[in-house]
């Protein structure tokens, strides 16, 4: 049903929506999961004659189905929207679906296939990929990401990302995760490749003290913000260290990998 018996149609203006998910902690209000639909409870949506935010909330597709079969009660939903679950814990959370072939991890222009650690800034990597633990298992993804002035946005250990509920705005939709700071300011903007791996298709970030920012085409560092190093239309393949930036000085006695 697109349009209701009162001629409300489905699409929500993207403001309420985004009141929704900050009031929500951008997932699910009863599980947590970071992948969400937009739920009318009070009234349900055959009988909303608006997209009211007070009686709308987050619900995983697995939540929203419960509901939709009646297996879930509207009360039920307006008491765990009144106390959401990732406000609870502080995040919303879940898993990627990788294979355990290696993955290939594209950073704007650059593509990372089969490296151990994408990417290390004074020798702490911000993404690594360990091996299966068991054989057919999915390889491991763990890393971070942070914003324009270096607070974490998304974390990622063992397959398993994570959102800061502190975070300004955070959307999903389809297989895309996009943070925002401020409106318009998007930090972050995720696309998984099930099962092969994730694009970075925008990113403005400070790490360690480097500052990032890519697009689909082009990838940048600066230790300034003012020069930049670019990188765009190449590839590392099967290696330790993808790139590896240092903004100091090392001995020959610091520690490989």
């Amino acid at each position: 049903m697109t349009i209701n018996k009162h001629g409300l149609s489905r699409t929500i203006p993207a403001e309420i929506k985004r009141e929704i998910r900050q009031r929500c902690g951008f997932g699910c209000v009863i599980c947590g999961f970071g992948f969400y639909e937009y739920e009318h409870f009070d009234p349900d949506f055959n009988n909303a004659v608006e997209h009211n935010p007070a009686g709308m909330t987050l619900l995983c597709s697995q939540c929203n189905q419960k509901r939709a079969r009646r297996r879930l009660s509207a009360h039920t939903v307006a008491i765990a929207n009144a106390n959401p679950k990732c406000l609870q814990q502080g995040y919303a959370n879940e898993m990627f679906d990788f294979h355990s072939d290696p993955l290939e991890i594209v950073f704007g222009g650059v593509s990372f296939y089969d490296c151990k650690h994408l990417i290390a800034v004074n020798g702490s990597p911000i993404l690594s990929v360990q091996p299966s633990l068991d054989k057919g298992a999915p390889v491991l993804l763990t890393g971070l990401f942070c914003d324009s002035i270096g607070r974490e946005t998304l974390t990622i250990y063992e397959n398993e990302w994570s959102v800061s509920s502190d975070n300004w705005d955070v959307e999903c939709e389809g297989p895309r995760i996009t943070i925002r700071s401020a409106p318009r300011e998007i930090v972050l903007k995720l696309k998984m490749n099930c099962p092969r791996g994730i694009v970075i298709e925008r990113l403005e970030m400070l790490y360690r003290g480097i500052r990032f920012k890519g697009n689909e085409e082009i990838f940048q560092f600066s230790f300034d913000g003012i020069t930049w190093n670019k990188w765009l239309g190449c590839s590392m393949q099967h290696c330790v260290i993808g790139i590896s930036i240092e903004s100091s000085m090392t001995s020959a006695n610091d520690s490989s990998y």
